[in-house]
């Protein structure tokens, strides 16, 4: 079991507390909607959606974060701003979830944003994100804006392994973060493909131990796409989508983008296990202060 000699940042945003030593503070899970391919979105142009499935599946996602005592955000994902911030609105609207306002890129994101503020949900959204490719210009853009909650993405073609990812981070990425005056800044490692994951679980336990941040991954697109489960059955395809997910939240992970909301039931009470044990040494073992709000207390 970890325990980092490093002083681990511990920020919030809404109703949720992101970081700090494993087992401190419950595992956020991150949960998506309106990706591609979503039954709940109609039109990605406009933002028409299926109110009554959203619902349906907030509904689920919100009882097992509750029974589990995790915590949660919502991934918003959109192509263009004007459905962006109507999608945002209706998940800050139903749910009490911070969210990361996750379009394709800056000229769908950075407006989504400041018409959040307009409305007074910019408190609770979180950029996802600043990259490599975020311009001085729209880093001038956010600063203005006041947003002050971001993802910084460690992807490129040059940082592919730990200590790139790391030198990525401390040269580029929370530099810009600063120039923008981002107050609370979210890892995530980037996953490239399935085999690579182990390079993320590495990343993760680095930059928490250099750091202290806030940090995690997103194993959706990779395993959600893996052929060989599927061929044995929607229980074998359920067993291996948790089985990374555990992986991630072992590395450890402060928070896990598991991808389509729909498969919580399948993912929330194995990663509840894991924080919920995390919990346990760290109170029993190490004689620690752990969260209030924690797995321990309420899956044993």
């Amino acid at each position: 079991m970890l325990e980092f000699e490093s002083e681990q940042k511990i920020i919030q945003i809404g109703n949720i507390k992101l970081g700090g030593q494993p087992g401190e503070n419950p595992i956020v899970m991150i949960g998506t909607v309106f990706y591609a391919k979503h039954a709940g979105l109609l039109d990605e142009k406009t933002g028409k959606i299926d109110k009554n499935l959203i619902e349906q599946e907030l509904n689920e996602f919100t009882e097992l974060i509750e029974n589990t005592q995790l915590q949660g955000v919502i991934d918003v994902v959109g192509a263009y701003p004007e459905a962006l911030v109507k999608e945002c609105e209706f998940i800050a609207n139903n749910v009490e979830y911070p969210f990361l306002v996750d379009g394709l890129n800056d000229f769908s994101r950075i407006p989504a944003m400041e018409r959040l503020k307009e409305i007074g949900l910019l408190n609770r959204a979180i950029l996802n994100s600043i990259d490599g490719n975020t311009t001085d210009e729209n880093l001038q853009r956010l600063k203005e804006i006041g947003v002050k909650n971001a993802v910084l993405l460690t992807f490129g073609n040059k940082y592919i392994f730990p200590k790139q990812k790391l030198k990525f981070l401390k040269e580029s990425l929370i530099p810009k973060a600063q120039k923008a005056n981002i107050d609370n800044c979210i890892v995530d490692t980037a996953v490239l493909d399935l085999p690579s994951i182990s390079i993320n679980f590495e990343t993760t336990g680095l930059v928490k131990k250099v750091l202290g941040l806030p940090t995690g991954f997103a194993p959706a697109n990779a395993i959600y796409g893996w052929s060989f489960a599927k061929k044995y059955g929607e229980n074998a395809r359920c067993g291996a989508i948790a089985s990374i997910m555990a992986y991630c939240a072992s590395a450890p992970s402060d928070f896990i983008l598991f991808g389509p909301i729909k498969f919580a039931k399948c993912i929330i009470p194995a990663i509840s296990l894991i924080s919920g044990v995390n919990s346990y040494y760290r109170k029993r073992i190490l004689r620690k202060n752990i969260s209030e709000r924690t797995s321990l207390k309420a899956i044993f």
